[in-house]
């Protein structure tokens, strides 16, 4: 992805630089110099593209990017209270995640 993909992507996810350095397991300025430089890793290339998936499958659920977006940041009982944001930093989370939302669209999330 390109760097401005990347900015796009933090935008409508609504996600700080210092939330989106967190989801690739780095820091602020590590990241900055990476987006610039176009030298993402394997891992950190791979995260992005989970992440822009799972965006767009929570736009299919919620039909809203702000619903979505809210609920990325709500706590969840399933989640034992951590919000899906929370659980982006490994692959596994994203799975739980994309899963939760599989739940919500065909009407199984209880």
């Amino acid at each position: 992805m390109s760097h401005a993909e990347v900015r796009q992507l933090a935008s409508l996810l609504e996600l700080t630089i210092r939330e989106l350095a967190i989801l690739l397991s780095m820091n602020e300025r590590t990241m900055a110099r990476r987006l610039v430089s176009g030298s993402l890793n394997k891992v950190e290339s791979e995260r992005l593209l989970l992440l822009k998936a799972l965006a767009a499958h929570g736009l299919r659920v919620f039909e809203d990017q702000g619903k979505f977006n809210r609920w990325l940041r709500r706590p969840l009982e399933i989640l034992e209270s951590q919000s899906p944001l929370q659980l982006l930093d490994t692959a596994t989370g994203f799975q739980v995640v994309d899963q939760i939302l599989g739940r919500i669209e065909y009407g199984v999330y209880s």
